[in-house]
């Protein structure tokens, strides 16, 4: 099984100064913020391990860090039936 890692630059989410001692984030969805990702990446038949998903800050922006894996086909197990 092929595995890529990914880091993944969320724009329009960026730490601001609430005050001295506090940044904060705007409010968002990360289902939504994770979903032009997953298209990206079924295009290369590939899926992300929605598990190994890291959120990281580098500087005062957000970044999705993780692993995606290739799709597999599904195995199939054949059956013949017949008569005695």
């Amino acid at each position: 099984m092929n595995v890529k890692v990914f880091s993944f630059k969320v724009e329009g989410i960026v730490l601001n100064s609430e005050d001295e001692q506090l940044k904060l984030s705007p409010g968002f969805d990360r289902k939504e913020v994770l979903a032009p990702l997953k298209e990206r990446f079924e295009a290369e038949n590939y899926k992300i391990d929605e598990t190994s998903l890291n959120y990281k800050l580098i500087g005062d922006q957000i970044y999705i860090q993780g692993l995606a894996s290739e799709k597999e086909a599904p195995k199939t197990v054949g059956f013949q039936f017949g008569k005695v």
